[in-house]
Parts: structure tokens; C-alpha cells; sequence
């Protein structure tokens, strides 16, 4: 039947349909306009400026281009841009970006309306830099444990093990997002986030104690711990 079938189809269709079936799987996941000889780009600042030495791969490597979300700027943060990218929703990237940019300058001025109110004595305590608080307050929410399932003779146990820090900078950004998500409060998004963010600053908040239930419950199945290694 699928002789017949083929045989009705002209030329063109079947070298169309022989050349879909053996490259659709393959050579679109795996092709790239750079092969791997090239480099990838540097856009710390520090680097760009010093001298290549001798034995330096960029001396005689081709370069690939930098994406967009690389930047040479002072002002770029990592950690930004992965808040940025996992706020946003939709593929709407502009306006995540203008819900960060607003977040910071939210924070910025609750925090000088602060300052200002503070008497001169508590002004130097006071953080008025949204970029550390940021960064403080990812901190704040970073899981030290994190629980899995591992079964043992068909059953199966929630097992605390030590959360690598890639994951917990992940875990932190979503929890603080996810946070912010709820219907209770009819706020602009850059608004409960300001005030999550300065909440977890302070070691306050609804991602704090998320944070917190999840060390208790890692406390509470510490005796299922050998699990992870036999």
C-alpha cells in the first residue's frame, strides 16, 4: 500500500517527503550559522580592555555575535536580566522589562520617603540602592534544603538534600514572583513586588516563610536522609 502510494506522488513529493522524514528530527534541532570553531563573545568590559596574549584563541578563532541580552554596560545585571526572563509572560519581554524597571524605581522611592523621614542618626542604616536590595533580598530567599522523592520498597519518601546554588536562586526568583501572583490584592504587579522584595529584605514576607515551611519540613523528614545515599 505504501508502494502504491508512492508511486502516484511525482518526483518532486518524494524527494520532499524523503528529505522531511531523515532532516525535520535531526538537522533542525542540531544546525547553528556557527560551527564549533568559533568562539564565544566577551562583553566584560575589564577583558576587552586588556592585551590578548600570545597563546589567546581569540587571536586566531573566529567570534560568534553577542545575543541580545548581552551587554557590555556597567549598569547590566545578571541576575536582573534571569528576574526579567522569568517574570515575563507570553513572550512579552518589553513589558516584563518595564514591570522590573518600575519595581526598581518603586523601591528606590519607598526607600528615600524613608530616608528622609528617618532622623539623622538612623539615615546611614537606611538602603537606598534597589539593585542591593535586590540582590539582598534573593538572598533572604534562597533555600539552603530542598526535598525529594526516593522510593524504597514501593514506597515512596520525601528525602531532604542540599539545594546546589543554581537552583536556589531559581527557587527564590519564582517564589517571589508566584508571591506577587495572587488575586487578593488588586495592585499593579510592580507594586507587590516592591514590597515583596523589601519584605524579604528584612527577612519579612510571604516567600520568607515559604522559605521557612520548607526548612521545617526538611527538619521533619531529616530520619529518611540515609535514603538518599543507599
Amino acid at each position: 500500500m505504501a508502494a502504491s502510494c508512492l508511486s502516484r506522488l511525482s518526483l518532486q513529493n518524494v524527494y520532499t517527503f524523503c528529505t522531511r522524514s531523515i532532516f525535520s528530527s535531526s538537522f533542525q534541532v542540531h544546525c547553528s550559522r556557527y560551527n564549533p570553531h568559533f568562539l564565544e563573545p566577551t562583553v566584560d568590559k575589564t577583558e576587552l580592555s586588556s592585551a590578548l596574549d600570545e597563546s589567546d584563541l581569540r587571536r586566531f578563532r573566529p567570534i560568534k555575535a553577542a545575543r541580545t541580552e548581552q551587554t557590555s554596560s556597567l549598569f547590566a545585571d545578571t541576575k536582573i536580566q534571569k528576574f526579567t526572563n522569568l517574570l515575563m509572560i507570553g513572550g512579552r519581554k518589553e513589558e516584563s522589562k518595564r514591570i522590573m524597571d518600575k519595581t526598581l524605581e518603586n523601591i528606590k522611592c519607598i526607600q528615600l520617603e524613608k530616608y528622609h523621614k528617618a532622623p539623622d542618626e538612623e539615615k546611614s542604616g537606611i538602603e537606598c540602592n534597589p539593585v542591593a536590595i535586590f540582590h539582598q533580598a534573593i538572598e533572604n530567599c534562597k533555600p539552603m534544603l530542598i526535598l525529594t522523592k526516593v522510593v524504597r520498597g514501593g514506597i515512596s519518601y520525601q528525602v531532604p538534600v542540599p539545594c546546589n546554588p543554581s537552583m536556589q536562586q531559581s527557587k527564590a526568583m519564582k517564589w517571589l514572583i508566584h508571591s506577587c501572583r495572587d488575586k487578593e490584592r488588586k495592585l499593579p504587579m510592580e507594586q507587590k513586588l516592591a514590597w515583596e522584595m523589601l519584605d524579604a529584605y528584612r527577612n519579612e514576607g510571604k516567600t520568607v516563610r515559604r522559605k521557612q515551611e520548607l526548612h521545617k519540613q526538611c527538619d521533619a523528614n531529616r530520619a529518611y536522609a540515609q535514603f538518599r545515599w543507599s
